[in-house]
């Protein structure tokens, strides 16, 4: 590997992880928060009846959207930021809102509180 090959290799493949617990608000259903990010021009996916995959059509892809619905209109959301994003912990963290509200969703709970230290 050169040297400038190593310069640009990312440390890690994950530049940031976070986790959110969410609630159906506008949207009705799983099915109605895909249709909702469909029609904001997000890729969805599928794979399951009780979840949901998401990234925005831009590429790269930076940040992938997990949700899980555990019942009752409630789950987990999990965002992925790739070693590629442009994204700080902050400005993802700030952008959340307005993904929820275009999702139809509300964010109940968030890890981490706070950044806990580099790739977080």
């Amino acid at each position: 590997m050169s040297t400038e090959q190593a310069k640009r290799k990312p440390l890690s493949p994950l530049k940031h992880v976070l986790i959110y617990s969410w609630e159906l608000r506008a949207a009705k259903s799983l099915e109605d928060v895909a249709s909702r990010l469909t029609e904001a021009k997000f890729f969805v996916v599928r794979p399951r009846e009780d979840v949901l995959v998401a990234t925005s059509l831009a590429r790269p892809g930076a940040v992938i959207f997990v949700l899980l619905e555990r019942g009752g209109g409630r789950g987990d959301l999990v965002l992925i930021q790739g070693p590629e994003g442009p994204y700080s912990f902050e400005e993802l963290v700030r952008a959340m809102p307005t993904f929820a509200r275009i999702a139809g969703i509300k964010l109940t709970a968030f890890w981490p509180r706070e950044q806990e230290g580099e790739g977080r």
